[in-house]
């Protein structure tokens, strides 16, 4: 089991362990009272991309943004299907986004090697604005 690491944000404690290809966020309700804030998923993101790559020298090719979106996108899962759902996408596009909204405890978010939903999150952190 891999080291985990705490940050706060918003007066909130946030749990977290890396790995060599992936950052994984303990995903519950002091993650969700934090991000509450604007911002606060962006400058989060930020800082745990920042301690990955200080910890395995190489960054993930995960941008802040796409990792924010992620880490809304598993907090508050319907509301960012609400509003991806407004946008004009083919019937396949739509089932993939209803399958990777799912809540789950711990995200992972990583190298897209073995984060099959990458592609989906970077697409994402372009449409809605997130910084």
């Amino acid at each position: 089991m891999q080291e985990r690491k705490r940050i706060r944000v918003n007066d909130e404690m946030i749990s977290y362990f890396l790995s060599e290809k992936a950052v994984h966020i303990d995903n519950n309700d002091a993650l969700k009272r934090a991000i509450l804030k604007p911002q606060a998923a962006a400058e989060m993101a930020r800082v745990i991309l920042d301690d990955h790559q200080k910890q395995f020298n190489h960054e993930l090719p995960i941008t802040s943004t796409s990792l924010a979106a992620e880490i809304y996108g598993h907090v508050f899962p319907e509301k960012l299907a609400e509003a991806i759902k407004k946008i004009p996408m083919p019937d396949k596009f739509e089932d993939v986004l209803n399958k990777i909204m799912e809540k789950t405890d711990v995200i992972d978010a990583g190298h897209e090697s073995i984060d099959g939903n990458r592609k989906i999150w970077d697409a994402v952190s372009k449409i809605i604005p997130l910084q």
